[in-house]
């Protein structure tokens, strides 16, 4: 029985992974994750108390608003996947205050989605220069997301130590 079952959860996962892989992927439907993306990351800033902005779990890590900066700042690195020009400087400052650290945030996600809203179905198949490697838009894109939820996570753990609920999930 044990076996049957996993052989079932298998196929529905090679199943939808061929579902996933052959559909067409829309520059509009890249928007409408972002968006998600978006509230699910600024809630959780949101979320967090002002107090809380300096914490740091261990002396090894990152404070809540360090974490937050690191998204704020990888978004604006991420600018070439969405043909946009990474800004020199990157408008990020060490700030620990909650306002300022949603405002930078918001305007990083806001610079991407940019980006995002003026791409054409062609160009998520163009091969671009990516980190040292070349690799299509999209596939460049699904990194700079992938980043981001791994951040986000990183993010929730922050706040759940805290006590605090984090913003709701939200991706693809």
């Amino acid at each position: 029985m044990k076996n049957l079952k996993l052989n079932l959860v298998l196929a529905v996962i090679l199943m939808l992974s061929y579902q996933v892989s052959t559909a067409q992927l829309k520059p509009k439907n890249l928007v409408t994750a972002w968006d998600a993306m978006t509230k699910m990351v600024v809630e959780t800033a949101r979320a967090m108390p002002a107090e809380f902005y300096i914490y740091k779990p261990t002396k090894e890590l990152r404070d809540f608003a360090d974490q937050i900066a690191h998204t704020t700042s990888a978004n604006y690195l991420f600018g070439s996947v969405v043909k946009k020009a990474t800004p020199n400087p990157i408008p990020v400052t060490d700030t620990k205050d909650k306002e300022e650290v949603i405002q930078q945030l918001e305007a990083s996600f806001n610079f991407i989605k940019e980006g995002m809203r003026q791409l054409t179905e062609s160009d998520l198949n163009e091969e671009i220069e990516f980190f040292g490697g070349k690799m299509s838009r999209l596939q460049s894109i699904l990194i700079m997301t992938s980043h981001l939820q791994r951040e986000q996570g990183k993010s929730t753990i922050y706040t759940r130590l805290k006590g605090v609920a984090p913003g709701p999930s939200g991706g693809w």
